[in-house]
């Protein structure tokens, strides 16, 4: 079988879960490659799984590098901590109509039998629709479809470009098969597909953690903070949030690890003693050493701290992440915290919170075992099979 996944040329959605899956299938003997922007390229292709490229499908980085920039801060001017959440496109016409129009230039030659796009990536939707072969999804934002109220319309719009017929609701979006990757229960009623099954994404084999981290102290509760790769590209050069977050952990009986976004040199802010200051954590391996989690709230994350029935303080900053973060709320492993006029002592208090009351991390631990009873992804490889 020749399998083609497609998803945006952006770490978090790729890396998890889709090039996990590639990698289940070609051990299984199939014939697999990832249709994505060349961002991604160098690293897919490092991890194992050939990429074809398409060219006009561009990383948030490279949209960003060709806006104008005004001086002393980025595109937005963004300083969360006095406007709150920023809102970015969910959807948009124009790139979804240049990654189908790409991917059928690739996929042609190609010749998939079946095609696997992730939540956000709606070009492999259009396109296996246009090759006339199976689709099938990775669910890996299952709350972001329902923050788009008009996401038929917009679809249907590119549909009419490529002679497809309009559609009445999402429910052909999920093709055959959508692979949730996390247990049903995380799911509002409305999102639960009849497509829908669910699967635990298996740990991924790597570089042992990083000496410096095993070598903090053990004397305290471990709070790993990380607020995404993608947050340094749109905070004003003015935005405290940051800053904000590193003085709250600097008060609290805690040792902390920040995942910074940027070499931890050129940090210019407070350096509590009890923080260890790093570029990029490997945040999957860490998780299940720490005692709570400072979270942006992207899928990834969350998903990442329930694998490990880690409670949290949810911080949403733009996408899905409010509505992540009231889910975790709402399932009581953790609290959502609200940016819109952070303080310290404010973010302190929400993590004394996770950290001292056992709620949450009782609530985490037993959505960790209801993960733990679901089969692996490497599963939803060997479902695919079934669809032929």
């Amino acid at each position: 079988m020749r399998v083609l996944l497609t998803g945006l040329p952006i770490r978090s959605h790729l890396v998890p879960a889709v090039v996990p899956v590639a990698n289940a299938l070609r051990r299984a003997g199939h014939e697999v490659a990832i249709a994505t922007g060349g961002a991604m390229r160098g690293e897919i292709e490092r991890l194992g799984v050939p990429v074809l490229v398409l060219p006009d499908v561009l990383a948030p980085e490279q949209v960003q590098a060709k806006m104008p920039r005004p001086p002393g801060g980025t595109v937005h001017g963004w300083r969360p901590e006095v406007t709150g959440p920023v809102n970015v496109p969910l959807f948009d016409e124009q790139m979804t109509a240049a990654f189908t129009a790409n991917l059928l230039d690739v996929a042609k030659p190609w010749r998939p039998d079946l095609i696997v796009r992730e939540t956000n990536e709606y070009g492999g939707f259009l396109a296996a629709e246009v090759l006339g072969v199976d689709l099938a999804v990775l669910d890996i934002a299952p709350l972001i479809a329902g923050l788009v109220p008009d996401l038929v319309e917009q679809l249907n719009v590119v549909r009419a470009k490529f002679g497809l017929a309009a559609i009445g609701s999402l429910t052909p979006a999920y093709g055959k098969l959508a692979a949730g990757l996390l247990p049903e229960s995380w799911y509002p009623q409305a999102l639960r597909t009849p497509q829908h099954r669910y699967y635990r994404v298996p740990d991924v084999p790597g570089d042992p953690l990083d000496a410096a981290i095993a070598a903090v102290p053990a004397d305290a509760p471990l709070v790993l903070m990380s607020l995404g790769s993608n947050v340094r590209m749109l905070l004003s050069a003015e935005s405290r949030l940051l800053t904000i977050a590193v003085e709250a952990l600097g008060t609290l009986p805690v040792r902390a690890v920040v995942a910074l976004g940027h070499d931890p040199a050129a940090w210019t802010g407070p350096r509590p003693a009890n923080v260890h200051f790093v570029s990029f954590v490997q945040q999957r391996l860490l998780l299940g050493a720490c005692d709570a989690f400072l979270t942006h709230a992207g899928f990834s994350g969350v998903r990442e701290a329930l694998d490990h029935g880690v409670p949290m303080a949810a911080l949403p900053l733009f996408a899905d992440q409010p509505a992540n973060a009231a889910r975790v709320e709402e399932l009581g492993a953790g609290v959502q915290v609200d940016v819109a006029g952070l303080t310290p002592d404010k973010l302190a208090a929400a993590l004394k919170q996770v950290l001292d009351e056992p709620s949450a991390r009782l609530a985490a631990r037993g959505f960790q075992r209801r993960i733990l009873a679901l089969p692996s992804l490497t599963r939803f490889a060997a479902d695919l099979e079934d669809l032929r």
